[in-house]
């Protein structure tokens, strides 16, 4: 009799160690961000930049932490690309042929460069929504063939045509 509870002890510690350990992995998990098994996280435009009447809004606490994170986000091509099409803007409303021609300060612009896949070449114009999905970059960068400052960009792993979910 003896024994037998010896083994249900033995036994019950056993389970709740790996219980325990199990517990801490994913706790150190959420605690260090995970590895986004669960796809890139959806953001929008309204995400980019804290409101503001004078035009100065700053980029987003969300932004900020999702620099070098997969992401995704739905928009519209604007007919603005580099001549070399190496990029497109992407922005949240459809008919925006220039995201740069109306805002009080270009900096703080609704708007995305997505640069394409690896190995492809340009992205065709489409005047339907699109999804991106790719890697973000945040923070000021100046095209050196343009001249145009982004605040955003999408290093893309796929482009696709919106389909509502």
């Amino acid at each position: 009799m003896r024994f037998s509870k010896l083994v249900i002890w033995v036994f019950m510690l056993l389970v709740l160690a790996a219980c325990g350990a199990n517990g801490e992995k994913e706790a150190e998990k959420s605690s260090s961000g995970g590895d986004q098994q669960d796809g890139p996280v959806e953001i929008t435009f309204a995400d980019f930049f804290t409101k503001s009447t004078t035009g100065d809004g700053q980029i987003t606490e969300k932004m900020k932490e999702l620099n070098g994170k997969k992401v995704a986000i739905k928009g519209y091509m604007t007919e603005l690309t580099p001549i070399d099409n190496r990029f497109m803007y992407l922005v949240p409303t459809a008919g925006a042929a220039c995201p740069f021609c109306s805002a009080d300060n270009p900096k703080y612009l609704e708007a995305i460069a997505v640069y394409p896949p690896d190995g492809e070449e340009g992205i065709p114009y489409t005047e339907e929504a699109i999804w991106a999905y790719g890697t973000l970059e945040v923070g000021e960068e100046v095209d050196e063939a343009t001249g145009l400052i982004s605040m955003f960009r999408l290093k893309a792993e796929s482009i696709d045509i919106y389909q509502p979910r």
